[in-house]
C-alpha cells in the first residue's frame, strides 16, 4: 500500500517545467509561478490579467500596497505577507504602517480613504461585497475606475492567497514573516 501524497504541489524544477511557461518562468522565477507551471495553460491565460491587476490599474501603490496586505494579513498567507511586505518596504512603507495593517481600519495610522480599504477588503473577505456605509466612505475618496480596480486587486488577491495556502507554496528564501497575532490586532470578521 503506498502512503498518500502530503497535500499541495512542489514548485517545478527548471528541468520539469512545461516549454510553454520557460519564458514565464524567466520574467516571474519564483514558488509560487513554479506551483502554478503544474497547469501551464491556466498559468499562461492567468499571467497577463494578475500583471494588469498588479501594475497597471488605477489605484495609487499605496493603496495598492495596503489592499493585497490587509488580504496577505486576512487570509493568514505567509507568503504573500511576505512578498508584498518587501514591495511596499521599497515603495515607502515603515514599521508602522505594517503595523496598521494588523490593527486594521480602526488604526489612526491610515487616512481616511486607506481606512476605507482596509474596510473594503475586510468586507470583501468577510461578506463577498461591500457594506453601504464603506462604499460611502471608498466614493469620497476614489474615483470609479479605482474602486473597480480596487474590487478587481482584492479579487485576484483572495484568489493568489488561496493558492498559495491550499498548493502549500513553499516560501521565498528571506521572506518577512507573517507578524504574531496581538491581542489589537483583528482579521475580516466572518460572523
Amino acid at each position: 500500500m503506498t502512503e498518500p501524497a502530503p497535500p499541495g504541489l512542489p514548485p517545478l524544477a527548471d528541468t520539469d517545467l512545461p516549454e510553454s511557461v520557460a519564458e514565464v518562468i524567466a520574467a516571474w522565477p519564483y514558488k509560487l509561478h513554479r506551483t502554478l507551471a503544474h497547469s501551464p495553460a491556466t498559468l499562461l491565460k492567468w499571467l497577463p490579467y494578475g500583471e494588469h491587476i498588479l501594475l497597471a490599474n488605477a489605484l495609487p501603490f499605496r493603496e495598492r500596497e495596503i489592499a493585497i496586505l490587509r488580504v496577505g494579513w486576512n487570509a493568514r498567507c505567509a507568503y504573500e505577507w511576505g512578498m508584498h511586505s518587501i514591495v511596499a518596504q521599497r515603495g515607502g512603507f515603515e514599521d508602522a504602517d505594517f503595523e496598521a495593517l494588523c490593527v486594521g481600519a480602526a488604526s489612526e495610522r491610515w487616512s481616511e480613504g486607506e481606512a476605507a480599504v482596509v474596510a473594503a477588503v475586510d468586507d470583501m473577505q468577510a461578506r463577498w461585497t461591500i457594506s453601504e456605509g464603506v462604499w460611502a466612505r471608498l466614493a469620497v475618496h476614489y474615483a470609479p475606475d479605482q474602486l473597480v480596480d480596487l474590487v478587481w486587486l482584492s479579487g485576484n488577491f483572495m484568489t493568489i492567497s488561496l493558492q498559495l495556502n491550499a498548493l502549500r507554496v513553499p516560501l521565498e528564501d528571506g521572506l518577512p514573516p507573517l507578524p504574531e497575532d496581538r491581542p489589537h490586532y483583528t482579521r475580516a470578521n466572518r460572523s
